[in-house]
Parts: structure tokens; sequence; C-alpha cells
């Protein structure tokens, strides 16, 4: 049997909304500032969980329609956001493609929740009529993929993962096999999450891996004081393209999805397993899978969720992958500057490896003032580090690990 060729995939456009910058430059500037978007909440409800990455400034206007935003949720605003930043990154214009060769992959968990609960508090307050019949399509952890599609014509490839806080990574790897296999030949991919209202924060205030009351460097991965991770919004997109498709149109490319791979402890709920035995598994399929090895790494981006079960099992996985050389590959965990939004969190991480692979600088790790030295990690703290591997070997390995026990990791090299 004849073999298929795998197609190459590279990343040409970036496109984020985050706590701490709206927009790849704002963001990428407010990361090598070691700047936070961490903030106080409204306290009127007295909840345990009282910070988070809160985005701020954000103008719906600036993005789409009224009439589009009143029937959408916010979820689906920082989606849109990102998505015509990141095409304008790209000077990717869609309507000179085949629409059924582009593709949206874009993950979400928590649903158009703040829309619904508006929503229920119209039906409980005023009466059924003065609910909006859009509630119906608003809340659906699919509606930012619909109206992804109708805004810009997309008739291919089109899916939206649930998967918890690894959404956004398991998004970006099912568009790179997608391309791989030639289903599609562009694809939109990454993930949105707007889930900070007092109902979901007391949810998950339940299961005591957040950081509760009124510090706002809280969130401290590998550190002697961690104690669960900050909770955000925001919206991660990239633009994935096969590589010859790229070049054709003479595209800028940041970097290329090298390899990805997903495996689950089959461990219980809470915490992630501290086992990191089937984490190690993913890493090695996403860094076998682009034909490399573990020496060629030089650039980790940590899950970090700073509960000791969970990080404890991060580390064993890294342990078991790298060995003895674990110690000399920079690590950090950027996102203790604008915190875990859950399905974006993902994507958000793959576009900050992406900026530091272009610059060739590591953002920091904030907030870890008494790192934990039994985590035997290199871990770049409060200040940026220079990648010192040359440009065209300059490889990274963004993971992640989820409620469930699911973990997925991406590989991604520059574009040399």
């Amino acid at each position: 049997m004849k073999q298929i060729q795998q197609r190459r995939v590279v990343i040409t456009g970036l496109g984020v909304v985050a706590p701490n910058g709206i927009g790849k430059n704002a963001f990428w500037q407010a990361n090598m500032a070691g700047r936070s978007g961490v903030i106080r909440l409204p306290q009127e409800h007295e909840l345990p969980i009282q910070v988070a990455g809160v985005v701020q400034n954000f103008l719906v206007e600036d993005y789409i329609e009224r009439k589009l935003a009143n029937r959408s949720d916010r979820m689906t605003h920082f989606a849109f956001a990102a998505i015509q930043e990141a095409l304008a990154d790209a000077q990717l214009s869609l309507t000179q493609e085949n629409p059924q060769r582009v593709g949206a992959v874009i993950a979400n968990t928590m649903g158009g929740v703040n829309y619904v609960l508006e929503q229920l508090q119209a039906l409980y307050t005023r009466g059924p009529r003065f609910m909006s019949a859009y509630t119906a399509i608003a809340w659906l952890h699919v509606a930012t993929i619909g109206q992804t599609a109708i805004r810009h014509s997309i008739q291919g490839y089109c899916k939206t993962p649930v998967n918890d806080t690894v959404g956004g990574l398991d998004a970006l790897g099912m568009a790179y096999g997608a391309i791989r296999r030639g289903a599609a030949d562009v694809i939109i991919s990454g993930g949105c999450e707007a889930f900070l209202n007092p109902f979901i924060l007391l949810i998950l205030s339940q299961q005591g891996q957040y950081v509760t009351g009124t510090d706002l460097s809280g969130y401290r991965p590998f550190d002697q004081r961690a104690s669960g991770l900050v909770l955000a919004e925001g919206a991660g997109i990239c633009i994935l393209e096969e590589y010859q498709h790229a070049l054709d149109r003479g595209a800028t490319i940041y970097g290329e999805i090298t390899g990805y791979g997903q495996s689950n402890d089959a461990h219980g709920l809470l915490p992630p397993s501290s086992n990191g035995t089937r984490y190690a598994r993913a890493l090695c399929q996403a860094i076998q899978s682009g034909q490399m090895t573990p020496d060629d790494v030089n650039y980790l981006s940590l899950d970090g969720r700073a509960w000791p079960e969970s990080d404890q099992g991060e580390f064993d996985g890294l342990r078991q992958v790298f060995g003895p050389r674990l110690p000399q590959i920079p690590a950090s965990v950027p996102r203790t500057m604008f915190g875990h939004s859950y399905a974006a969190a993902g994507a958000i991480d793959t576009i900050t490896t992406l900026l530091a692979l272009k610059y060739g600088r590591i953002p920091p790790t904030i907030n870890c003032d008494h790192p934990d030295t039994s985590y035997e990690l290199n871990l770049v703290r409060d200040k940026p580090l220079s990648l010192t591997a040359s440009r065209d070997q300059q490889v990274a390995l963004v993971g992640g690990r989820g409620t469930g026990g699911t973990n997925v990791a991406l590989a991604l090299r520059r574009e040399r």
C-alpha cells in the first residue's frame, strides 16, 4: 500500500484577548514586563474566590455590530475579537479561499453562561415574555463555532472540543490533524471562555483547587505556598495553514506544529493524578510524532496548576521524559500573569510560546518567591530569559492537564 505523505502545519496569525492585554503586541509587552491582569472581584456576594483575571476595557462594538452582540455571549465576543486580530495578523482574506477547504475548531468549556444567567433573571423578575429568543442559541458551547462559520462563510471542518481546562490545546491538536491529513488547508483554531459570575465561581470554589481570599499574587505553581490557580476569562486564536499554502501566499510563519499527544490518567476526577506516567505518554507522543527526541526540546510551557498533587504529577511526568536533563531546560508558567482561562488557556499558552520563539525571550513565572526545591525545574522567575538555542533549533513543548485525568501536549518548532 502506498504511504500517504503527511502535510506540514504552520501557524501564521495570532489573536489574543487576555486580562493583561488585548491584541498580541499589548499582551506580549505585558508578559515581558511581568505585568499581571489579576484583580479583585466585586464583593457583593461574599464568595470564597475573590480574585480573577478579568478582561478590562474590552469594547465589543470594535469587533461586532450591536445586534449580534445582543444575541451572543461574552465568550463569543472574545472569540470574534481574537479571530479578527488573528486574520489581520496573518494577512489572510478568507474571501479568496475555497470555503470548503477552510475550517474552524474553537474550544469552550462553560458555554454562554453569562447570557443564560441574565435571561434567567429576566424570567424570574419580569416574566417569560422578557426572555430573549436567542437564549436557545447563545448559551450553547457550539454557538461560537456556528457564529464564526456564518460570519466568515466557512464550509469545511468545524468542531467545538469540550475538554475541561485543556480544550484549547485539544482544538489546536485536532486542527493540526485535520490539515495534516488533507481535510483542510486553513483552520481558525483556539479557545474562548467567559464565566466569571457568582454562580460558576461558587461551584468551582467547592473543588478547593482555586485561590481564595484577596491575594492578587496567590497563583504560585511549584512554590512552597502553592494553594491553587487563579481563574480567568479570555480567548486565544491561531490561524493554522498547510505549509505550502502559506508559502504560496507569502505568509509570515510564526512556527510549525510538529506533534500532538493526548492521554488519560484513568485515576479519578479531582485532583489530576500525582502519577505522571500518563502525562509522560502524552508528552512523548507530541515529541515523537514530529520525529524528534526529548533532547531537541529547549523550552517547556508548563501547566502549573499550583495544587501540590497536580504539580507533583506534572513534575514526575516531565522527569520521566527528560531525565537528568530536565533541570537544564528553561520552563515557565506565564499564565501566573493573567490566570487560567479553562478552554482558552492552552490556546493562549501556545500564543505565548510562539511569541517566545519569535523573539527569543522566555516569559517569566511571577509570584513564586519561595520555589519548592523538590521540583528540580529550571523555572524562569520574575524576569524574561533569552533562549540560548540557535534560531533554527528552537523547539518548545506546551503541556496541559485537566479534571478527569486528561493530558494534552503540543510540540512547536520555530520556522527555520
